[in-house]
């Protein structure tokens, strides 16, 4: 009984140590250690850890290494992914096997797809035999030798996409320009104060840029581009020795300062562009400012690029290969002509401007000013004369296309609109008002609503609207009531994000708190002060919406975009010619008179706001003039000034007497 007990106790001891020894590694555990630690680029544990015997014999690990490392490096390699393929082959009995797999990567000219076979072998190593991975340098690239040369071609060139009007004039295109530059072997610093005075560029500015730590003597050190009507200053700079002039492409704006605002323009990749941006790299350029950065991605060009092998035999595999790929050419509802002469009739003043076609909403100019040069940004600038344009007071890099303005006495057209639409306002119905100055009751203090006109003691809608009755709309507004009013601002898109590409740095409103909270404030509100602000193309919308029979068309600034209505019924087409008949007399014989045009049947409404900072202070005045030919539907002006309190004539009249001017150069 004793011996057989000692005997089980053996078997059970036995059984135990057998289920406890460690099963062996398969080649499948050591190839997901070997790629795990690729995966993390751990260069020196895949060779020390995992390669056979043979494959270090064959490759040290200082080129093992370097070829990874230089080569994952120079190709940008990311996302790398390896996979097994097959894990259902038998290998107890095996002392090598071959397991297919995948790799994956991107590198700066595409993707890199492949298939290899991993060959692991059995190798004992003190005293313990384990797999091991026959390594060949086909696992950083597909083919690759250890006596091949990895070849990286120049990159071929692709065109920015341009930007051109909608009959196909260029606003944004690639072209040729003259460059200067200076070869510091041959040029004479005695030389360098003719050389600045010529080209328009300081003296520190020419030498900082033939000094650069990589100059050489007979390097050409690029200092200035130039357009090619500027070709007198380039071959008068050319006269000076060590001075060079080539041609090269850049990028050309030919209106210049006239569309700076609405194209914008591009520059150099800044570190932070890098940081935000995919798919850029140091000395690329992006657009910056206007439709060059809104529309950035369609503009885009994307070189191309070639990644191939140099085999010993003199063939050439390629590894990744991207075909260059030119950014589309958007064509813009912006008319060039239009655009220019716009600007030119605005280019001496502050303001901003446009011009919309109100049976499609196509905006066909939008002006700022003042403004600058885009082809300066290009071209080149110093620091100095970049600083200079960022603090000119003026403000030239400021776009006021952006913003939001109170439309001044232009509101009226809305508050008629409005309650017209909501049934409040009796278009034939007079109030008396034979004061100059007016307020409800005793509750409104010492603050009156004041006329400027006092042709009539009854005015109705079309009195009010020709002589631009403050007290007939003030006392419209609170006769309707603050909710409706509110209401009819909401139908008219206030509030509301402007349904138009081009940017807006703010959202149009009712008020500052987003509502109206006081009578005082109902009635400012009606006639046009208050804290009522809207985008200048919104204003624009809205009038177009009257112009066209009470539909008011979506804004739109790309040919491709569809002709959409914003808002379906602004009021009735009956309603909507009867305020046709109206503004027209505002020009005919009411208070815009000076606006008629020979040939045109100008209509219009002018507007004045004065922003002071306190009651009882004088500020300075913005002007506005919304202007629209009966006679050609398709073409309808928004113009605001700035700084009309000292203009002459003063005031909205200025802005009136500008549109004129530019709808006389039309006619030309």
């Amino acid at each position: 009984m004793k011996n057989r007990k000692i005997s089980l106790t053996f078997l059970f001891v036995s059984l135990l140590l057998f289920g406890c020894q460690e099963k062996e590694e398969s080649p499948y555990d050591v190839l997901d250690d070997f790629i795990e630690t690729w995966g993390g680029f751990g260069f020196e544990e895949m060779y020390d850890t995992y390669l056979t015997s043979s494959s270090k014999e064959n490759v040290s690990y200082e080129v093992f290494s370097e070829r990874y490392e230089k080569l994952y490096g120079d190709l940008e390699v990311e996302n790398l992914a390896i996979d097994i393929l097959d894990r259902e082959q038998t290998w107890e009995e095996e002392t090598s096997v071959t397991i297919p797999g995948s790799i994956s990567f991107d590198t700066f000219a595409g993707e890199v797809d492949y298939t290899i076979d991993f060959v692991l072998s059995k190798e004992e190593r003190e005293d313990e035999t384990n797999w091991y991975v026959d390594w060949n340098p086909g696992l950083i690239l597909p083919g690759l030798e250890l006596t091949d040369k990895v070849r990286i071609d120049p990159p071929t060139p692709a065109e920015r996409g341009e930007i051109v009007d909608n009959e196909g004039n260029k606003l944004a295109e690639n072209g040729e320009v003259f460059e200067i530059g200076v070869i510091p072997g041959k040029f004479n610093e005695d030389d360098l104060a003719d050389l600045s005075k010529i080209i328009g560029v300081g003296e520190e500015y020419i030498k900082s840029q033939y000094t650069l730590s990589w100059a050489q003597d007979d390097y050409v050190m690029p200092v200035k581009k130039f357009l090619r009507e500027e070709e007198e200053t380039v071959r008068a700079a050319e006269e000076i020795e060590g001075v060079s002039v080539n041609r090269v492409n850049e990028r050309i704006y030919p209106y210049g300062e006239a569309a700076a605002h609405l194209i914008g323009y591009i520059e150099e990749v800044s570190a932070e562009d890098l940081e935000e941006l995919e798919g850029y790299s140091p000395g690329d350029r992006v657009g910056k400012r206007g439709l060059e950065q809104l529309l950035e991605k369609r503009l885009k060009a994307t070189d191309g690029q070639k990644i191939y092998l140099e085999k010993e035999d003199g063939s050439e595999p390629v590894v990744a290969e991207t075909e260059p790929s030119d950014g589309e050419t958007i064509q813009l509802t912006i008319n060039a002509n239009t655009q220019q002469t716009l600007f030119e009739t605005l280019s001496e003043d502050a303001g901003t401007a446009t011009v919309i076609d109100p049976t499609t909403g196509k905006v066909r100019s939008l002006v700022s000013v003042p403004t600058f040069d885009p082809n300066d940004y290009v071209l080149g600038m110093s620091n100095e004369q970049r600083q200079e344009l960022e603090n000119d007071e003026a403000k030239p890099t400021m776009s006021r296309l952006s913003y939001t303005y109170s439309p001044g006495s232009t509101m009226k057209l809305l508050t008629a609109i409005i309650g017209l639409d909501n049934g409040t306002l009796d278009p034939d119905h007079f109030y008396d008002i034979d004061v100059k100055q007016w307020q409800k009751d005793d509750s409104w203090g010492d603050y009156e609503v004041t006329r400027y006109y006092e042709e009539y003691d009854k005015v109705n809608l079309e009195r009010g609207l020709t002589y631009s009755d403050n007290i007939y709309f003030a006392r419209v507004g609170l006769d309707m009531g603050a909710s409706k009013f509110e209401e009819g601002l909401t139908n008219l898109g206030i509030g509301e994000s402007l349904p138009f590409i081009y940017p807006t740095a703010e959202t149009s409103q009712i008020s500052n708190s987003g509502s109206i909270e006081s009578e005082i404030l109902l009635a400012d509100t009606a006639y046009g002060q208050g804290e009522f602000l809207l985008n200048m193309v919104h204003l624009a919308s809205i009038y177009g919406g009257v112009a066209n029979d009470g539909v008011m068309m979506q804004p739109l600034l790309l040919e491709e975009e569809e002709e959409t209505v914003w808002k379906e019924s602004i009021v009735s087409e009956e309603q909507a010619k009867s305020l046709q008949t109206i503004l027209r007399k505002v020009v005919s014989e009411g208070s815009s008179t000076r606006a008629n045009v020979s040939g045109r049947e100008m209509a219009g409404k002018t507007g004045t706001v004065e922003m002071k900072q306190e009651q009882g202070t004088t500020g300075t005045e913005n002007g506005l003039f919304v202007a629209m030919d009966q006679k050609d539907p398709t073409l309808l002006t928004v113009m605001l000034i700035e700084g009309v309190e000292k203009t002459e004539p003063r005031g909205s009249v200025y802005t009136v007497d500008l549109t004129k001017q530019f709808y006389e150069s039309l006619n030309n």
